[in-house]
C-alpha cells in the first residue's frame, strides 16, 4: 500500500508541468503545427503533380515514338507500333528499307506486319516520293494464316514523308496471298515507322 502512495506524486508531475503553459502558448504551438502540416501537404501535392506531368510526357513521347500501321487486306489490320530500319549492305548490293510492327523478333506480337524493300538510295531521305516495290508479310494472330506478297508480284508503295525519326509509307496497290486458302487479297494502307 505504501509503495502505491509513493508513486502517486510522480504520476501527477506531468499534469502539473503542463498546467504551467498558458492558453496562448498552446494555441500558438497548435497554429505552428497546423501551418507546418499545411505547408508540407502543399509541397507533397506539388511533387506528386510534377511527377504525374513528367510521367504523362514520357508516356506521350513513347507513344509518339512507337509508330503505327493500318492496312486493309480483306480485313483491317492495325498495330500500335512500327519500327523502321535502313540497312546498308555494301559490296555493290542494294540497301534495304525494312518496316515491322515489332522492335525485334523476341518482342513480336500479333497482328504482326513485316515489309522489306531493296533500294539503290543511300538514305531514307532520298526515297521520299519514289515509287518502290516491296515484299509484305501479315499475320493477324500467332496461329493464323500468313498473308504474303509473291516475289513475282510485290506490293507497290511510296515513301510519303521522312521527318526526324519518323518515316511514312503508303501502300498504293498490290495483293497478298493467303496461306490457308491460296487466294489473293488486295492490300492497301499506311505505315508510320520510327527509324531505329
Amino acid at each position: 500500500m505504501l509503495q502505491n502512495h509513493t508513486w502517486m506524486p510522480l504520476l501527477l508531475l506531468p499534469a502539473t508541468l503542463s498546467v504551467g503553459c498558458s492558453k496562448e502558448d498552446l494555441t500558438g504551438a497548435l497554429d505552428k503545427a497546423k501551418s507546418a502540416v499545411t505547408e508540407n501537404a502543399a509541397k507533397a501535392k506539388e511533387a506528386v503533380q510534377a511527377k504525374v506531368e513528367s510521367t504523362t510526357e514520357t508516356v506521350q513521347e513513347q507513344l509518339n515514338l512507337a509508330g503505327s500501321i493500318e492496312l486493309t487486306a480483306g480485313e483491317i489490320v492495325k498495330t500500335d507500333a512500327c519500327y523502321a530500319s535502313f540497312i546498308r549492305q555494301g559490296a555493290g548490293r542494294p540497301n534495304v528499307l525494312q518496316l515491322q510492327s515489332y522492335r525485334d523478333a523476341e518482342r513480336e506480337a500479333f497482328p504482326s506486319v513485316f515489309l522489306q524493300v531493296q533500294v539503290q538510295a543511300n538514305s531514307i531521305a532520298e526515297l521520299v516520293g519514289e515509287p518502290l516495290s516491296a515484299r509484305l508479310f501479315v499475320q493477324r494472330d500467332a496461329q493464323g494464316p500468313i498473308l504474303f506478297s509473291d516475289v513475282t508480284s510485290p506490293v507497290q508503295l511510296t515513301v510519303t514523308a521522312f521527318e526526324e525519326q519518323l518515316i511514312s509509307v503508303e501502300i498504293n496497290a498490290g495483293e497478298v496471298r493467303d496461306t490457308s486458302t491460296g487466294s489473293l487479297v488486295p492490300v492497301s494502307g499506311k505505315l508510320t515507322g520510327v527509324v531505329q
